[in-house]
């Protein structure tokens, strides 16, 4: 049987046996810490696919010349090296359709140490969202 899904919105969308599939946004602004590395409050969902992490500067971060946009373990998985100027953008898309298990922040680490902690960054997850029917 063939079935249409629209996505509104980017919203789930949920057919009559509860089973759904949605692309789906998490964003925040990151203040990137004076430290070496700095972790998002937003989290890559559990059992998500994620399509790209996009980063953008919005207030310069001090001191560092590039940065990169990863996750634990893996901190250039999705960006490398860009700039740390205003403005400076990356759609994240270097690693390809990812599988995560378990929720997951996003790790920024600059090249060097920001001398202070008021520079910030755009995050964006880009993920699809799978719920297996209920019935």
């Amino acid at each position: 049987e063939f079935r249409r899904v629209l996505f509104r919105s980017m919203s789930v969308n949920q057919l009559d046996n509860g089973q759904a599939l949605g692309l789906n946004t998490l964003t925040e602004e990151v203040t990137v810490p004076a430290t070496a590395d700095g972790y998002s409050a937003i989290q890559i969902p559990a059992n998500a696919l994620v399509i790209a992490v996009s980063v953008r500067v919005t207030a310069l971060i001090p001191t560092a010349v590039t940065f990169s946009v990863g996750v634990y373990g893996y901190k250039t998985r999705y960006v490398n090296g860009l700039g740390t100027g205003v403005g400076n953008t990356s759609p994240g898309t270097a690693d390809g359709i990812r599988y995560y298990s378990a929720a997951t922040a996003i790790l920024i680490t600059p090249n060097i140490t920001p001398a202070a902690a008021t520079g910030k960054v755009r995050v964006t997850i880009h993920y699809i969202g799978v719920t297996a029917p209920t019935s």
